[in-house]
């Protein structure tokens, strides 16, 4: 038995949605005090400044912050800004599919804490 289910693996290693967007519409960064885990969120909205066009993360962390920043990323493409309000915790933790140990919780959910502090900008 793997700790992580093989998608986990291959999000950590090859991360779809890692980069920085310059000049982004909204940022945010947080910090998982606990285990160390760093993360910094971006959002590009399209022309119309309707929808989301772009969003990426970029920082350090653990298998389990780096696949649920690339979950959420990809869960927020085409996404408007009330739609970013409204989307919470426990839809992330559905897309993601599994539940962590309540010890990695934190680490999953803050990719989640760094979209909400960046919708505040929208």
């Amino acid at each position: 038995m793997t700790l992580y289910r093989q998608e986990i693996i291959e999000r950590y290693r090859f991360p779809r949605y890692k980069g920085v967007i310059k000049n982004p519409h909204a940022q945010a960064e947080k910090i998982n005090s606990f285990c160390g885990d760093e993360i910094a969120l971006f959002l590009r909205l399209n022309d119309e400044k309707s929808q989301v066009a772009e969003a990426r993360f970029d920082g350090q962390g653990c298998a389990l912050m780096t696949a649920s920043a690339d979950i959420l990323c990809e869960a927020v493409q085409g996404k408007t800004s009330d739609d970013l309000r409204k989307f919470s915790a426990e839809d992330l933790l559905q897309i993601y599919g599994e539940a962590p140990s309540p010890g990695r919780l934190k680490c999953l959910l803050l990719p989640y804490e760094a979209l909400k502090s960046a919708t505040t900008l929208l």
